[in-house]
C-alpha cells in the first residue's frame, strides 16, 4: 500500500510540474531580481558547481570584486565579495546594470513556447518579440521541479 500512495504522489508531482511553467517561475525571478528563486530553478548539479564557484571567489576577493565592478558594472567591495552566497552572487549578477541591458526590457516580451521530454529531461523553447530566433534550455526534473540544466557559468 505505501509504494501505491508514494507511486501516487510521484506521479502527481510530474503531472503538476510543468517545464515551462518552471521556466517561466525563473525568467518572473530574473524580472524581479531574486537570486533565491533563480538558484532553486537550477539543478543540484548547478547548485554544487555555484557552491565551488564561490569557494574560490573567496580566495581572491580583491580581484572578483574588481572584475564585478568593471564586468558588470556594480559596486561591491572585497569584504561583500567573501560574505557572498550562492544567492547573493546570482542577485549580484542578475541585478547588474550589464545584466538588465542583455536582456528584454518587458518580462511580457518572452514567452516559453513549448517543451519536449524525455523521462525526467526536457527542452524548453523560449522565444522573444522581434527576434527570429527560438532559444532552448535543457531542464531536469529533480525533487518535484523542473531545474535548468545550462551550465550556469
Amino acid at each position: 500500500m505505501r509504494s501505491v500512495i508514494l507511486f501516487l504522489l510521484v506521479l502527481t508531482a510530474i503531472v503538476t510540474a510543468s517545464p515551462e511553467g518552471d521556466m517561466s517561475t525563473v525568467i518572473d525571478a530574473l524580472y524581479r531580481a531574486d537570486g533565491e528563486t533563480v538558484y532553486k530553478g537550477l539543478t543540484i548539479e548547478n547548485q554544487e558547481a555555484l557552491a565551488m564557484v564561490i569557494a574560490m571567489v573567496r580566495l581572491a576577493p580583491d580581484q572578483i570584486a574588481l572584475q564585478l565592478r568593471q564586468l558588470l558594472d556594480v559596486q561591491i567591495s572585497p569584504s561583500e565579495v567573501t560574505s557572498l552566497s550562492e544567492q547573493e552572487l546570482i542577485t549580484v549578477i542578475i541585478d547588474s546594470p550589464f545584466f538588465r541591458n542583455e536582456i528584454p526590457n518587458s518580462r511580457d516580451m518572452i514567452a516559453c513556447d513549448s517543451h519536449t521530454m524525455l523521462g525526467d529531461t526536457a527542452l524548453v523553447y523560449i522565444s522573444i518579440v522581434n527576434e527570429d530566433s527560438v532559444y532552448r534550455y535543457h531542464m531536469m526534473f529533480q525533487e518535484g521541479t523542473w531545474r535548468i540544466a545550462e551550465s550556469f557559468f
